[in-house]
């Protein structure tokens, strides 16, 4: 059997105090309990870490296992789950009781960076989906993670050029113009957003982002057919890679 980096990091970290962890096949995420949670927590950048009943399933499990198994080979971050049983010697329910997950509340999900003493809380108040655990991450690790509509090569150079001096601008929107040559018709059309918001950012500045970003969550709360819904979505995700430079960035994928 094969194992990623990521699961022999982990074995090398309790090679001598074996059966305290697991490593779930179906989903590839990390089962935690309350002796192996805080070595794992510590050990990587950032850890996703569910906290749910002990055999969990439905719509929202399947998002959480569906981003687990996407993220298996970004080395920084780690996708775990407590497992919390309510019978019986109630395994786990302290540790989910520290962190606020009660059973009325299942699943909760939290973000765990290294050096922080608290997590972050997935609000799934705009759905408990695979898309919303993804842009919860990328906001708030800058691990890059591909969101629908985006195009990998695209959002390098959305980082780029936000990081880069106005005077240097123009050389990454003309690489960017290049790289839309070169895509497939799919890719290209949502390619065009990133050149449309470069031009308006060298147009009207760097607040354009958070402008447009603002408006096109607003037009998202109101009445949409479903196709402008995924359209308006597809440039969410597209600006949020304009602001991951705000963060410390890793490419890792």
């Amino acid at each position: 059997m094969s194992f990623n980096r990521n699961i022999l990091l982990v074995l090398s970290i309790f090679i001598t105090i074996p059966a305290v962890y697991k490593v779930s096949a179906s989903s590839g995420s990390i089962e935690l309990d309350e002796i192996s949670f805080d070595k794992i927590i510590n050990t990587f950048s950032a850890s996703l870490v569910k906290f749910d009943v002990a055999f969990p399933y439905g719509d929202k499990h399947d998002a959480f296992v569906a981003i687990a198994k996407e993220a298996k080979d970004v080395k920084e971050l780690v996708i775990a789950e407590v497992g919390v049983k309510d019978y019986g010697e109630k395994e786990n329910s302290q540790l989910a009781n520290k962190y606020g997950a009660t059973k009325e509340t299942f699943p909760v999900v939290k973000l765990f960076l290294k050096g922080q003493n608290e997590p972050i809380t997935f609000d799934d108040s705009q759905g408990f989906t695979t898309d919303q655990l993804r842009r919860f991450v990328r906001q708030n690790t800058g691990i890059y993670l591909s969101l629908p509509g985006c195009v990998r090569e695209l959002d390098m150079l959305a980082i780029e050029f936000m990081k880069a001096n106005k005077d240097k601008r123009n050389d990454v929107l003309k690489k960017t113009e290049d790289a839309l040559k070169v895509l497939d018709s799919e890719s290209k059309n949502t390619g065009k957003i990133y050149k449309t918001i470069m031009d308006k950012v060298l147009s009207k500045g760097d607040d354009f982002v958070k402008t447009e970003n603002d408006r096109v969550k607003k037009v998202m709360s109101g009445k949409l057919s479903d196709e402008k819904k995924l359209d308006m979505a597809q440039r969410l995700n597209i600006l949020q890679s304009f602001q991951l430079h705000e963060i410390q960035y890793k490419d890792e994928l």
